[in-house]
């Protein structure tokens, strides 16, 4: 809804927006409603039967937007939401063109193309889930996902008790957090991967950017934080805290320079360069022998990361095998004998460049760590970006060993959350209100208009 301003002489100027209706309860409910279905689908019972599935109602969330419009269509809101679209396709994008190259001219095994499609279009669903999200709830958004996953999260807590029983369930819980991270039986179960690297984001948010200067929002924060902890060490990724902290001790570094745009870009390079020395690194087998030199227990990771030095080159010119590729390679390994079940490769970064080419894996890279960073600084402001680079910079130490880059809730937090944020400077202009003019400067456009009449007159 909008309204129009009126000048001196009813001379009429451009629309100025008013502030938004609030969603109703309805559109609320529904929505954090399916985000918990869709949510579920990663209870392992659920995983084991439907696989990803259930994550398909999470277009249910996308529905309620578009239903929403067609009753009370707010145009503007709808034109600042559907700006991130091309944006965030970008990626999209690269996955299909270089991927269907590769399936074109290598004649790759079917297997691996429908896979391949299908997390083209969860990733898809991730960006429009996203969108919509803000369209409906504005900065509201971020506090909602956050709720839906601990909803999530606590219900499949309520489902797996039975098979434990309630009081050795607790038991587990508290053996585990007093002992950051001592899993047995209950907590081992709770091990929800997606959903708990999610909670890292969120806690980043929430320690370092979420408002607080009401005593309402305070509450919040504390509150989300202190939950943020609690699943986050249930969720037996402990070593994610670590991270954690790391990206809020940049934050508050970078907070402190003169010039922290230049500084947020800086790291977008740096580890947009050093993703590459890690594939080196990954290939050649020194990263292993460094951190099995510290101790570190590798858990097989440097069998994985050395089967598939004879399947690519570490050159300029490696076209790739094609996105999810790598399952068929591990179904082989099997089959050889080289391991007992088809484990995850634990290497996001060396995955996607055996994947997508060296092409690929730089235009991957270059548009998350240098093209994102740079468009949240010139179109929004140096806070925005510095929360999408400290959340990206966390989930990119989880790439290192793990297998991120693409979980569906992961990826919608890395883009909800600056989206959300971002809103705040949205609502602020949307509410600022043409002011009238002071009689000096009514009289002085006044004299403007009567000069400019007296000019014409003369010519």
């Amino acid at each position: 809804m909008t309204i129009k301003r009126t000048l001196p002489y009813g001379i009429e100027d451009e629309e100025t927006p008013i502030p938004k209706k609030v969603t109703s309860v309805i559109v609320t409910y529904i929505a954090v409603l399916c985000t918990v279905i869709a949510g579920l689908g990663d209870w392992r019972v659920i995983n084991l039967m439907l696989k990803g599935l259930p994550k398909a109602v999470a277009l249910g969330t996308i529905a309620c937007a578009f239903l929403n419009f067609l009753v009370d269509a707010d145009f503007i809101n709808l034109k600042k939401a559907v700006s991130f679209f091309p944006l965030y396709m970008l990626l999209i994008a690269v996955y299909t063109v270089i991927s269907m190259y590769i399936w074109i001219t290598d004649f790759s095994a079917l297997s691996s193309i429908s896979a391949g499609a299908q997390k083209i279009f969860f990733q898809t669903v991730t960006i429009i889930y996203a969108i919509c999200m803000c369209y409906l709830f504005e900065t509201r958004a971020i506090n909602l996902l956050f709720l839906s996953m601990c909803i999530t999260n606590a219900s499949i807590m309520l489902l797996e008790i039975p098979n434990y029983g309630l009081v050795p369930s607790i038991v587990s819980v508290v053996t585990c957090v007093v002992t950051f991270g001592n899993a047995e039986g209950f907590v081992r179960a709770m091990e929800i991967h997606d959903i708990t690297f999610l909670f890292g984001q969120f806690l980043i948010y929430y320690l370092m950017f979420a408002p607080k200067e009401t005593p309402s929002e305070r509450r919040i924060r504390y509150l989300s934080i202190g939950l943020c902890i609690f699943f986050m060490l249930v969720g037996l990724k402990r070593s994610t805290l670590p991270a954690v902290a790391l990206m809020c001790c940049y934050v508050k570094v970078l907070r402190m320079t003169k010039k922290p745009q230049r500084l947020i870009i800086a790291t977008g390079i740096g580890l947009f360069l050093f993703f590459y020395v890690y594939v080196y690194l990954s290939r050649s087998g020194i990263l292993v022998e460094f951190l099995e030199s510290l101790g570190i227990d590798m858990m097989g990771r440097d069998v994985l990361w050395s089967l598939p030095n004879e399947y690519y080159e570490f050159s300029p010119f490696w076209k790739g095998l094609g996105l999810e590729k790598v399952l068929d390679l591990v179904a082989m390994w099997v089959e050889q004998g080289y391991l007992n079940r088809p484990y995850p490769l634990h290497n996001d970064i060396l995955k996607i460049f055996i994947e997508l080419g060296a092409l690929g894996f730089t235009l991957w890279a270059g548009i998350q760590y240098i093209l994102f960073p740079l468009f949240w600084l010139k179109r929004y402001d140096t806070e925005t970006a510095l929360l999408y680079m400290a959340i990206l910079a966390y989930m990119s130490v989880t790439y290192l060993t793990d297998n991120t880059a693409f979980y569906f809730w992961s990826s919608i937090g890395l883009r909800l959350i600056p989206m959300s944020y971002s809103y705040r400077i949205f609502i602020a202009e949307r509410r600022r209100k043409w002011k009238a003019p002071t009689p000096a400067e009514t009289a002085n456009e006044i004299w403007v208009i009567e000069m400019e009449g007296e000019k014409d007159k003369n010519v």
